[in-house]
């Protein structure tokens, strides 16, 4: 059954609808889509990360066909977020074992001139476009 919310001057019908639809032939296209999409997504990410030693980079991945891109380990959390991260007890930045640290609003500085912290938006906004253009042509609907 419906939900109706009545309010003043109009009433709302919340309903829902079922329907099987069997999109098996087009999964081929779709699971290559999204497979290429993750595929890019990191290659696009990579000239603005941050690179010291190119770990990580390196340990950077693509997972369960194209829907995940991780960037394993704590510094990569604090490498994307980009504020300096201390010790709550000491205000350094190296903690001692088993510390949690808290963020500053210090920026970091990264030692990469294109570098930057959130660097999927800037990638996204860089080649989110051209992402979309792919995906709808490998999916066939572009």
């Amino acid at each position: 059954m419906s939900d109706i919310s009545h309010f003043k001057g109009i009433s709302v019908v919340d309903g829902t609808i079922k329907a099987d639809i069997s999109f098996d032939r087009f999964s081929k296209q779709f699971q290559e889509a999204q497979d290429w999409l993750g595929h890019q997504v990191l290659e696009d990410c990579k000239p603005v990360m941050p690179l010291k030693s190119g770990t990580l980079q390196q340990k950077a991945s693509v997972e369960q066909g194209g829907r995940y891109v991780v960037f394993p380990g704590p510094e990569s959390r604090f490498l994307y977020m980009g504020k300096v991260m201390v010790d709550p007890d000491t205000g350094s930045p190296w903690a001692k074992p088993g510390a949690i640290k808290v963020l500053t609003d210090r920026d970091l500085i990264y030692g990469r001139p294109e570098a930057t912290s959130h660097w999927f938006d800037e990638a996204k906004a860089r080649n989110g476009e051209y992402w979309i253009k792919r995906v709808k042509e490998i999916g066939g609907g572009g």
